[in-house]
C-alpha cells in the first residue's frame, strides 16, 4: 500500500505561480455546528476532508477516534471524500465545504497568504522523507558539507526543496548557489534521475526506497538527519468556522494530543487500536509507525511548530513561489493548540509526558509575535 506521492497545482494570484504540493490528508466533515438536543451526547460536528487513497492516512486522528477522545468530549467527527490534497481540498476549505483538514504545509500557507479563509492551527507529521544516491558517491556525499557542487533531486515546493535550502543555508553554512537544485515531476523519476546519474542525490519519500534500492541506489541520509523537527503536514481550519466553533478545534486537538501520548507511550495498544481502525495489518503499523529505518523517522505530533512553518514561509517569499504582504501570525492561530495542550494538562497535572509537550511547545513556536508575553507562566496557570 501505498500513501498519496507529492504531486503539483497551480495557484495564481497577481499573475504569480504557485504550485501547490499534494499531500495524503484525512480530516473532519460537518458544519462545526453546535448541534439540537436531538441528539444528546453530540455537541459539536466537524467535517474534515479526506483524500484517503492510504488506509493509515493520520494516525492521530485516526486513533483519537477509534480510542473516544472526541466522542467524550461532545465532539462527533465526520468526512467529506475529495478529489485530491491540494487545490480541490483548500478550494473546499476556504469556501466551507469542510471544516479542516491537513496536507504538506505548502497548500494551507499558500491560500493562508493569499488571504484566503484558511487558518493553520497545528502540526501532523515531520519525517518520512529519504535521500538516495549511487553507491559510488556514498563515501564522498555522506558528508553534508560536502554537497556543495553536487545536484539535488527534489519535488518543486516540496518538504524537501524548501526544507534542504532552508537548512544548508541557515544550518550548514551554504551560499543559495553551493547546490543544484533540479526540479523533478515525482518520486519514481527522482530515483529513475539519480540512477541515470542526471543528478547525484535525491528526496523520495519512504515509501519509494525498496523501489530505488532495486535500481542500484543506496539510502545516503533521511531529511530528519538534515533538519530534525522539521516540518511538514499541516493542520488548517476554515477561518470563519474557527472563529464561530472555536470549542470544536479545541476539543479536536484535544484528542490528538492524547493520542500523541499513546502513540509514543503504548506502542502495542496502539497499533491494535490502529490496525482496527484501518484495517492494515498490525506489522505494517509497526513498520509504518515504530520502526525509524522503514519510516524513516516518520513522528506525529500534533504542536504548531510556528518556528519551523516560518522558516518555509520565509523560504517561499525569497524564492518568488509566493507574493504575499501577510505576516504568517496573520493567518497561523497557535491559541487554539495552547488552549488544547492547557486543558489536558489541567486534567492531568501530574503527567510528565504533556509537561514536556509544554517545553516542546514554548522551544518550538517562541518566534511568534509577543510570545512570552501571552504564553508565559500566567497563561498556563489561569
Amino acid at each position: 500500500m501505498k500513501r498519496t506521492k507529492y504531486g503539483l497545482e497551480t495557484q495564481t494570484k497577481k499573475a504569480i505561480a504557485l504550485l501547490l504540493t499534494l499531500a495524503v490528508t484525512a480530516g473532519v466533515a460537518g458544519c462545526g455546528k453546535k448541534e439540537g438536543k436531538a441528539e444528546e451526547t453530540v455537541s459539536y460536528t466537524l467535517n474534515l476532508g479526506a483524500s484517503g487513497d492510504a488506509a493509515l492516512a493520520m494516525p492521530l486522528y485516526q486513533l483519537a477516534e477509534e480510542k473516544g477522545y472526541f466522542a467524550e468530549k461532545g465532539l462527533r467527527i465526520e468526512t467529506t471524500k475529495l478529489e485530491n490534497a491540494g487545490a480541490v481540498m483548500y478550494d473546499a476549505l476556504s469556501v466551507g465545504k469542510i471544516d479542516a483538514a491537513y496536507a504538506q504545509a505548502v497548500p494551507p500557507i499558500s491560500y493562508g497568504a493569499q488571504g484566503f479563509d484558511v487558518t493553520l492551527i497545528g502540526g501532523v507529521l515531520s519525517g518520512g522523507m529519504v535521500a538516495v544516491t549511487r553507491p559510488e558517491l556514498y563515501d564522498e556525499l555522506a558528508d553534508i558539507q560536502n554537497w556543495v557542487g553536487h545536484s539535488i533531486g527534489v519535488i518543486q515546493m516540496s518538504t524537501s526543496e524548501l526544507t534542504t535550502r532552508s537548512a544548508l543555508e541557515n544550518d550548514y553554512g551554504f551560499d543559495s548557489n553551493d547546490v543544484d537544485y533540479v526540479m523533478i515531476e515525482d518520486y519514481p523519476s527522482i530515483s529513475i534521475g539519480v540512477a541515470k546519474g542526471n543528478v547525484d542525490l535525491g528526496f523520495i519519500s519512504s515509501n519509494y526506497v525498496e523501489s530505488a534500492l532495486d535500481q542500484g541506489l543506496v539510502v545516503l541520509t533521511t531529511l530528519y538527519d538534515v533538519k530534525k523537527d522539521y516540518v511538514c503536514c499541516r493542520q488548517s481550519a476554515y477561518t470563519k468556522n474557527l472563529e464561530e466553533n472555536r470549542e470544536a478545534y479545541v476539543i479536536y486537538l484535544e484528542g490528538q494530543i492524547k493520542a500523541y501520548k499513546d502513540i509514543n507511550t503504548d506502542p502495542e495498544t496502539t497499533i491494535q487500536s490502529l490496525s482496527k481502525a484501518t484495517g492494515e495489518s498490525e506489522q505494517y503499523i509497526y513498520d509504518y509507525i515504530y520502526d525509524s529505518e522503514t519510516s524513516a523517522h516518520r513522528t506525529y505530533n500534533p504542536d504548531p511548530n510556528y518556528n519551523g512553518v516560518q522558516d518555509l514561509y520565509d523560504k517561499m517569499l525569497a524564492l518568488d513561489y509566493l507574493e504575499s504582504d501577510l505576516t504568517l501570525d496573520q493567518f497561523y492561530d497557535l491559541s487554539v493548540y495552547a488552549d488544547a495542550l492547557k486543558n489536558v494538562i489541567a486534567e492531568n497535572p501530574e503527567d510528565s509526558f504533556y509537561t514536556k509537550m509544554k517545553d516542546y511547545f514554548l522551544e518550538h513556536n517562541d518566534t511568534y509575535p509577543e510570545f512570552d508575553t501571552i504564553y508565559g507562566d500566567t497563561f498556563w496557570e489561569e
